[in-house]
């Protein structure tokens, strides 16, 4: 990996710069303050993007603005590659926004995890710390904040043990012993969970084999009683055979009592009807007899001349009644003319004025009014009389018409009682002989009945034995259904203790083929565990301890070389101890880092700083950052004469891209290439 160039856009103390780097040593110069580490730190929020504890969010978006992006571009194996990280300020703080990575010319817009993920993936770091939010190969190989190296010396030493562990990716032995631990607790678990569940395999199995001796048994027993058991269906088919026979025979028996009973019914029902229709006979003559007697001698009229009388008198009752209303008209008319003519009179007698004309009514106009309506009234009154003596004549003549046709009505219904009379006679002759004829066919029947009734009487008494020959075979069957019952029973009874046995015997073998099972993984688990405690514990102690065993080799004559290059200076000395910390030996005695002074603790720590990124290097052999070095105040404290030292380191570090940030303007004098760093009124440049 190299890098080409950066832009910043309101970061920190910068508010739109776009910075080159060069290939070779490269001196980020400036004042205290000026914005030089911004431009280191923002390479890094370009590559991983913010950390709450150590690059947060808020520590980059310059003061007063809502928005912010650092976009980065670099050389990896031969591709151009460009990362643009945006910061956003929202109502809950300052927040990444979606940014893009765009490699060989696409470009892919991502969440800030997922360009994560994928930087990890292009530079070859472990991808089991993108989720730990840990970029630890970076810290130790790329870029190390200036007082990051020293804050790992002065921890303690298991902390900065598990720190190295995680760089040199070694901390899965440990998490092997961790997870083996756990998986050892659980062997253990299940060795207990299957030693209670086998404890009782023994007794299972002397159980089986007392179950296998009950269904031995119990299948003798079925062997013997199986013949006795056919012997008995045998027997009982042979007399259910036997009573089948008497069976039909009782049954006939039954039907001739039965066809005995029923012609005893039909017989005395004929007689019974016999003995009615002789009754009924005589009952017809009696009926008859009287009836001719009450008839005697009347004559039988015409009716049909009667019924013509009839209808004329209807025909004259209903001229007369016409004529009998328009009579009553008239009258009612001359009545009502005469009571108008008087109403007339009384009003013109009592008019003094016209009621039209308001003139005066003269006396002989009153009279001559008068005059003429008395006429009508004389009239009307005529008229009347005349009428009514009409309408008496009219109501004689229709009440004697009506009694005329009254007397005719009544001649007619005796007519008809007559025809009625007649006709009953008739009909009872005609019954009378009906039954007479039937009389005769009953006497045939009867005799039919009788005959039929002596052969079914014979048939019954040659058959009276029928009934008790029955009874001893029923008895003989039931006895022998009985033994049949008896042994079925039996069989079944043992075919059940059999199935039981069976069911038993099938749900032991089951149990313990499991419980067999579990012995043979409680076989295996106690080898796993006796494997696992004596065996593989101990191998990944031995090949972390060898690994970092040769690492400690390597890392210790490194740091020490470094030291040797940076301090020339025969009294004081430095090395590892087995935990990777520092031991200072000034003048022959052990002394603490504390104790040196502030160029002597530089020198410890870029010594520490430059040992662990070749290692690191060395060591991960995937990772993609071993051209590309930064240092942030590396010289910090050096005199003049360490400071030359750094000249030395440079050639001796023979990096690609070496990128060193320093107030020191002696460096300025063996880097490759120099950008100046200023600010003014608050805001950084680079040029």
């Amino acid at each position: 990996m190299l890098l080409k160039s950066i832009k910043l856009n309101n970061v920190r103390s910068y508010l739109d710069q776009k910075i080159d780097f060069p290939i070779g040593s490269l001196l980020l110069s400036g004042d205290i303050g000026s914005g030089k580490s911004t431009i280191l730190l923002a390479v890094e929020f370009a590559l991983f993007g913010s950390k709450p504890s150590e690059l947060p969010a808020s520590s980059l978006l310059r003061h007063g603005k809502n928005e912010g992006s650092v976009e980065l571009s670099f050389e990896l194996e031969g591709k151009n590659i460009i990362i643009k990280r945006n910061l956003k300020k929202g109502k809950n703080g300052i927040k990444q926004e979606v940014g893009h990575v765009i490699t060989g010319g696409i470009k892919k817009e991502l969440s800030p995890v997922e360009m994560k993920s994928q930087i990890f993936d292009l530079l070859g770091y472990p991808k089991d710390l993108v989720a730990k939010g840990k970029d630890l190969i970076y810290r130790y190989t790329v870029y190390t904040p200036q007082e990051e190296m020293k804050r790992i010396l002065a921890e303690d030493t298991d902390t900065r043990l598990n720190t190295l562990r995680k760089v040199f990716n070694i901390d899965k032995y440990k998490k092997i012993r961790e997870n083996s631990s756990i998986f050892l607790r659980s062997v253990k678990e299940k060795r207990k969970e299957f030693g209670g569940f086998i404890s009782d395999l023994e007794e299972k199995k002397r159980e089986l084999e007392q179950i296998k001796k009950e269904i031995s048994d119990l299948d003798e027993k079925i062997k013997i009683i199986m013949p006795k058991v056919e012997k008995a269906k045998e027997d009982v088919n042979k007399k259910r055979k036997k009573i089948s026979v008497y069976e039909d025979k009782v049954n006939e028996l039954n039907k001739l009592r039965n066809d005995s009973t029923i012609l005893d019914s039909d017989l005395n029902n004929i007689i019974k009807n016999h003995n009615k229709n002789n009754n009924d006979i005589e009952r017809l003559i009696k009926q008859i007899t009287e009836l001719e007697n009450n008839l005697g001698k009347e004559e039988i009229i015409d009716s049909a001349v009667i019924k013509e009388k009839v209808q004329n008198l209807e025909y004259n009752i209903k001229k007369l009644n016409e004529e009998l209303e328009n009579i009553k008209q008239k009258l009612n008319e001359y009545g009502i003319n005469k009571d108008k003519a008087e109403e007339i009179i009384d009003t013109v007698s009592k008019m003094e004025k016209c009621p039209l004309c308001l003139q005066n009514v003269e006396h002989e106009h009153k009279n001559s009014i008068k005059d003429w309506e008395i006429r009508n009234i004389i009239e009307a009154e005529q008229n009347i009389k005349v009428y009514s003596e009409k309408e008496i004549e009219i109501r004689y003549k229709l009440d004697s018409v009506e009694k005329e046709r009254e007397v005719l009505r009544e001649s007619e219904s005796k007519i008809e009682l007559i025809k009625l009379k007649m006709q009953n006679i008739k009909e009872k002759k005609q019954e009378k002989e009906d039954l007479e004829k039937g009389q005769i066919k009953i006497k045939e029947k009867i005799g039919e009945i009788n005959t039929r009734k002596t052969e079914v009487n014979n048939q019954i008494d040659g058959r009276k034995n029928v009934e008790e020959d029955y009874k001893i075979v029923k008895a003989q069957l039931d006895i022998a259904l009985e033994e049949e019952k008896k042994l079925d029973i039996e069989k079944v009874t043992l075919e059940k203790e059999k199935e039981s046995s069976n069911r038993i015997s099938k749900n032991l073998e089951e149990e313990i083929e499991k419980k067999s099972k579990a012995k043979e993984k409680l076989n295996y688990l106690v080898e796993m565990q006796n494997w696992l405690e004596n065996y593989f514990a101990n191998l990944m102690i031995t090949i972390e301890r060898h690994v970092m065993l040769q690492i400690y080799r390597e890392f210790n004559e490194l740091f020490k070389t470094w030291f040797n290059v940076l301090i020339e200076d025969e009294t004081i000395s430095v090395r590892l101890d087995d935990e990777f910390t520092p031991i200072i030996e000034q003048n022959g005695y052990e002394t603490y880092v504390e104790n040196l002074s502030g160029g002597e603790k530089t020198a410890v720590a870029l010594s520490y700083r430059l040992a662990l990124n070749k290692v690191i290097n060395d060591i991960v052999t995937d990772i993609k950052t071993k051209d590309i070095l930064m240092l942030d105040e590396p010289t910090d404290g050096f005199s003049s004469e360490q400071l030359d030292k750094v000249r030395d380191v440079l050639d001796q570090l023979n990096m690609q891209q070496v990128v060193i940030v320093s107030h020191e303007s002696k460096i300025e004098s063996f880097v490759d290439n120099v950008i100046k760093v200023g600010k003014e009124e608050h805001v950084s440049k680079a040029y």
